[in-house]
């Protein structure tokens, strides 16, 4: 992918245009982990309720990004707790792909995403899943994908990436929650990082797991540029694993 840094939405729509050879080369989408967060880190309320934090702006980004992504994806804690459409509303552009993980079938077949059909969601669970929750959610318009667990129980994500790959996904916004965007930096699958940081303090949820994370990681962020929107600030930066 090109070396100069991302730093706008026309720079990561430019990228884009090439991920289909970085899905080629690497057997993997790029990843975008993109997320909007308080002052002091938080995503949502402390008793994990969801709290809008992003400005009009900084919204009608979110979702020319989705736009220009071929998949979106979130845990199915967001689902359960936000119950998302995942939508392009605020931009143009064609809906992209939603994609749950959702190791034991817990979405209900009447989320606004399951409900929704344009496209309906590839729900990610684990290959012995309950058969009636699988053909419930059939039947509701859902796509159940069985992928192989880690040995944390939890969906395998380098695995499940592959199989994108194969699905031809060559780009993929993951929106969250912590435990998702915390697994997706342990299994060091972030190409990309857009963070909008709303000027509030919440003292809620914090957009990472400190008790998932993997203190080996070893990550910082590089090349670094930050964007007003009204009055949030965006923050464009790619990972750096240190070994």
């Amino acid at each position: 992918m090109p070396q100069k840094p991302i730093d706008s939405i026309e720079d990561l729509k430019a990228c884009l245009l090439n991920a289909k050879a970085f899905r080629r080369v690497n057997n993997r989408p790029f990843i975008t982990i993109s997320y909007a967060q308080s002052v002091d880190g938080s995503i949502a309320a402390r008793n994990r309720q969801p709290i809008h934090l992003s400005g009009p702006e900084s919204s009608a980004l979110t979702h020319q990004i989705r736009a220009y992504c071929d998949a979106i994806l979130v845990g199915i804690g967001t689902v359960l707790a936000d119950d998302p459409r995942l939508t392009v509303r605020l931009a143009k552009g064609i809906n992209p792909q939603p994609i749950i993980l959702d190791t034991h079938l817990r979405t209900p077949p009447n989320a606004k995403l399951v409900k929704r059909s344009d496209p309906g969601p590839w729900i990610i669970n684990e290959t012995n899943s309950r058969e009636d929750r699988t053909a419930a959610l059939k039947k509701a318009g859902a796509k159940p994908i069985s992928c192989v667990t880690a040995h944390d129980g939890k969906i395998d994500l380098c695995a499940l990436m592959a199989m994108l790959s194969e699905l031809k996904i060559n780009s993929i916004m993951v929106e969250g929650g912590a435990q998702v965007i915390t697994s997706f930096i342990n299994s060091r699958l972030v190409d990309q990082f857009i963070i909008t940081v709303s000027p509030r303090l919440v003292g809620g949820l914090q957009v990472i797991d400190s008790k998932g994370l993997n203190t080996e990681s070893n990550l910082t962020l590089d090349r670094v540029s930050y964007q007003h929107l009204g009055d949030d600030l965006i923050m464009w930066a790619r990972p750096v694993w240190k070994d």
